[in-house]
C-alpha cells in the first residue's frame, strides 16, 4: 500500500476529455483491469470526531492507498478541514449539506465558511471533478455538493453561482461527464455526500427516510440518472463502487440502517456514515472538548485514555471489490490495533 507515500492524482474538470469515439481492445481493457489491486479508507460523515494526530495513526496501521471523506465535517468547521487537508494521505472529499449551513450564497464582501473550507480543501475536493491515480488505476469522480436529499437540491444559489449547476438535469449530466472521461484502464469509483434514489424507501434502507412514519427514498434523482447514463454507456466506464454517507447508521427511533447494497450488475453502493465515529475507552463518545481537530487539549485527553475510531475499508483485487470490513482502531498513545472488524461484504459471500 501507498498511503502517504502515494504519488499525487491527476486532477480533470467537467469535459475536459470528451467521450472515447473508439472503443478499445476489450481483452487489453479486461487484463489491465484485472491488474487493479487497492485499499481504499473510507471517513464517513465526521460531525466533528476528528482527530489529526490520532486518525493518522489509525490510518498508518491501515496502510490505505486512498482516503475518502464524504462530507458533513462540522457546520462549516474550517478549522477541522483545514486539519483534515494536512492529512498525509492521498485523499478526495466532498462537502455536505452541514459545511454550508450557514451560508445560502457567497458572501461578496468577506470569505464564507464554505469558501474557506473550498480554500482549504483545493484539488482535494472533488464535488463534479475527477481524480486519476495512475498507479492504482483507479478514478475518483465527485457527485453533487452539499446534498441534503431529497427531491429539492440544497443550496441552489451555491451550486449555480461555483458549478453553473440549476437544476438536478444539469447535475446529473455534470457527473456523468465527468466519469467518461476516465482513462479506459481505471477503475471508476464514485464520491458524494448522499447516496442515489433507487435503493429501497424503507426507513432502515441504505437511502432510506427514518424519522418520518412510512419512510421514503430520501436518495438523490440526479446521481441514479448519471449511474444509469453510465452504465447504458458501456461496461468500461461502469462504476463497481459508490461511496456515499449523509444517512446515519443509527436510526432516529433505534436500530440500525443497511450500509451496503450490491445490486444484481455487481455495482456496490456503500454508506459510510458511522456517527459518532470516535468512542473512548470510559464508555463514552469520543468529542472531548469540542471538536477533535489538532488541539493540544483534545489531543491529550483522548491518548491519555484512549479512543476507538471507525473507518471502512474497501480492498480491490484483481479490478474487482474484494471485501468491506467496517473497522474500529484503537489508538492508545502511540499503540494502535484493531479493535473490531465487522464484515460487511465478501466477494462471492454476501453479508448484504
Amino acid at each position: 500500500m501507498l498511503g502517504a507515500l502515494g504519488h499525487a492524482p491527476f486532477i480533470y474538470f467537467l469535459s475536459a476529455f470528451p467521450p472515447p469515439s473508439i472503443v478499445p481492445n476489450p481483452n487489453f481493457l479486461r487484463f489491465s483491469l484485472m491488474a487493479i489491486s487497492a485499499r481504499i479508507a473510507v471517513i464517513g460523515d465526521v460531525h466533528g470526531y476528528w482527530d489529526l494526530r490520532e486518525d493518522s495513526k489509525a490510518l498508518q496501521l491501515l496502510q490505505p492507498d486512498l482516503v475518502l471523506f464524504t462530507g458533513d465535517f462540522g457546520e462549516e468547521n474550517v478549522e477541522l478541514v483545514r486539519s483534515i487537508a494536512d492529512l498525509k494521505f492521498a485523499k478526495a472529499a466532498i462537502l455536505g449539506n452541514h459545511d454550508a449551513w450557514f451560508t445560502p450564497c457567497f458572501s461578496q464582501e468577506k470569505k464564507d465558511g464554505v469558501q474557506l473550507q473550498l480554500e482549504c480543501l483545493g484539488e482535494n475536493h472533488i464535488g463534479y471533478r475527477r481524480m486519476d491515480f495512475p498507479q492504482q488505476k483507479l478514478s475518483i469522480v465527485g457527485g453533487r455538493p452539499f446534498s441534503h436529499g431529497g427531491k429539492a437540491m440544497f443550496r441552489k444559489q451555491l451550486l449555480s453561482a461555483r458549478y453553473g449547476v440549476k437544476d438536478m438535469k444539469a447535475s446529473a449530466k455534470r457527473i456523468y461527464e465527468t466519469a467518461i472521461g476516465a482513462p479506459e484502464d481505471h477503475l471508476v469509483i464514485i464520491l458524494a455526500h448522499n447516496g442515489p434514489t433507487g435503493l429501497g424507501s424503507r426507513a432502515d434502507d441504505i437511502c432510506g427516510k427514518d424519522w418520518e412514519y412510512g419512510g421514503g427514498d430520501w436518495g438523490d434523482e440526479d446521481l441514479e440518472q448519471a449511474i444509469s447514463k453510465l452504465k447504458e454507456n458501456g461496461k468500461f466506464h461502469v462504476p463497481p463502487l459508490v461511496v456515499f454517507g449523509h444517512m446515519h447508521k443509527e436510526l432516529t427511533y433505534g436500530g440500525q440502517r443497511k450500509m451496503i447494497v450490491v445490486t444484481a450488475d455487481n455495482t456496490i453502493y456503500l454508506n459510510g456514515a458511522i456517527v459518532p465515529r470516535v468512542t473512548s475507552y470510559s464508555g463514552e463518545e469520543g468529542k472531548v472538548g469540542g471538536n477533535f481537530t489538532s488541539s493540544e487539549t483534545s489531543c491529550t485527553q483522548s491518548v491519555s485514555r484512549g479512543t476507538k475510531r471507525a473507518f471502512t475499508v474497501v480492498d480491490i483485487s484483481d479490478g474487482k471489490v474484494d471485501k468491506v470490513t467496517e473497522s474500529w482502531i484503537s489508538v492508545v498513545g502511540d499503540e494502535t490495533s484493531s479493535d473490531e472488524a465487522n464484515l460487511m461484504y465478501q466477494s462471492g459471500i454476501s453479508k448484504c
